[in-house]
């Protein structure tokens, strides 16, 4: 008897015991001059808040909300971030000024120091830095025969983005470009002869010649894996051919269907008549369909398994969720109806899911087959970013908080 009034008395005991919350505030700031509803306002960058506003950017630890480090306010119309896994301990800022230029320094994440500057426009791609001047197109001296337009070569620096260091410099001639998928920089002459390069020492990879359409060459451009070279005729119209940038085969204009992975399976979309077709699920092997989403649905492949959203109306809660499917054959494993789903900012593809309840904002992740609340966050909410520890929403305009996310498994 004596046995079982313990365990009931225990049994009583741990019914009693408070439930530790899902969800935690950590932290609350003010944005100071910063408007949380404008895009840019916020940035999540790996461990760092970055806030955009009148005392300067402005990193906060994700953990704790604590300042880490603030840059000056910018003298300049607006600054620009940008992050590459590639150089994770450093940021790319950067700024325009009123009377048109620019400025690109690197940042250490660590310490906000700044450890390079140059005064151009530079994006970031993968571990470096590309930094290409204003093109420069001047009319011809009447007495040279005609009045008609020069173009200046188009350069491009290639720096470490870490260091600032060049490693080497593209000249134009007079076209540049990068296809950032090889990485490759190439070199493109008027009567369509080029030069390509690796883009890491600029050592000469081929070289070869196309045919730019009728007219006065006007462009070179490399994406996709297309070479795309534009041209204008006397009336102002533009042409454009496209080649294939391994093969040289000339390809459509009218665009082939775009494939790309999703999960363990490749995804296709193709266009007609300016329509987008729906999306198809192929077997990775032999590119047979295996299933098509309805029309207008879009796929959002996650850690917690294949998420279908609509393609229009996406908000601050993220894309409106529709389904959670098996993707090797679309049989619906979850209605998410109601839910917006947005992906974490770390790359780890963690789903989040949120939907407006008259309390506030519910916050839930797919967890065993089934929707798993987490807790509910203010009503006032306007965007959020997250990873599997935190998640960081502006509301009310101008407070940011920090809430923790329990383990749940």
């Amino acid at each position: 008897m004596a046995a079982a009034v313990a365990l009931l008395l225990t049994g009583a005991l741990g019914a009693a015991a408070p439930v530790t919350p899902l969800l935690t505030q950590v932290a609350e700031l003010t944005l100071d001059g910063a408007d949380g509803v404008l895009p840019g306002a916020v940035d999540p960058v790996r461990d760092l808040v970055l806030v955009h506003g009148g005392a300067g950017l402005s990193a906060y630890e994700l953990a704790d909300g604590s300042l880490r480090w603030r840059l000056p306010p910018s003298s300049g119309r607006g600054r620009g971030v940008q992050v590459t896994s590639q150089a994770s301990d450093v940021l790319l800022v950067n700024e325009d000024f009123p009377d048109g230029g620019t400025s690109s320094s690197a940042v250490d994440v660590r310490t906000g120091a700044v450890r390079w500057t140059t005064g151009q426009y530079v994006w970031a791609l993968g571990e470096y830095a590309l930094e290409s001047p204003p093109v420069e197109v001047r009319a011809e001296p009447e007495s040279s025969g005609g009045g008609s337009p020069l173009r200046e070569p188009m350069t491009m620096t290639v720096r470490e983005l870490s260091t600032g260091r060049v490693r080497w410099v593209l000249r134009g001639a007079p076209f540049a470009a990068i296809d950032e998928t090889a990485p490759e920089a190439w070199s493109v002459d008027e009567r369509g002869e080029f030069t390509v390069h690796d883009l890491r020492d600029g050592r000469l990879l081929r070289t070869g010649r196309v045919a730019f359409p009728p007219g006065s060459p006007e462009m070179a451009a490399v994406y996709g894996g297309m070479l795309v070279l534009s041209a204008r005729l006397p009336t102002g119209q533009y042409l454009e051919t496209r080649y294939d940038t391994r093969t040289l085969r000339e390809l459509s204009v009218t665009s082939s269907p775009l494939r790309f992975p999703c999960g363990g399976h490749l995804c296709e979309v193709g266009d007609v008549g300016g329509v987008r077709t729906p999306l198809a699920v192929l077997d990775r092997d032999t590119l047979a369909v295996r299933h098509r989403l309805e029309p207008n649905m879009n796929l959002l492949p996650s850690a917690q398994g294949a998420i279908t959203v609509q393609m229009a109306g996406e908000g601050s809660l993220g894309a409106n969720a529709d389904r959670l499917i098996d993707l090797a054959d679309g049989t619906t494993l979850l209605d998410l109806t109601g839910w917006g789903a947005q992906l974490a900012f770390d790359g780890s593809l963690d789903a989040l899911l949120m939907r407006r309840v008259p309390d506030g904002v519910q916050v839930a992740r797919i967890e065993d087959g089934r929707v798993r609340l987490l807790g509910t966050l203010p009503a006032s909410l306007q965007r959020c970013f997250h990873t599997r520890q935190r998640i960081a929403c502006v509301y009310d305009g101008d407070r940011l908080g920090v809430w923790s996310v329990a383990a749940t498994a």
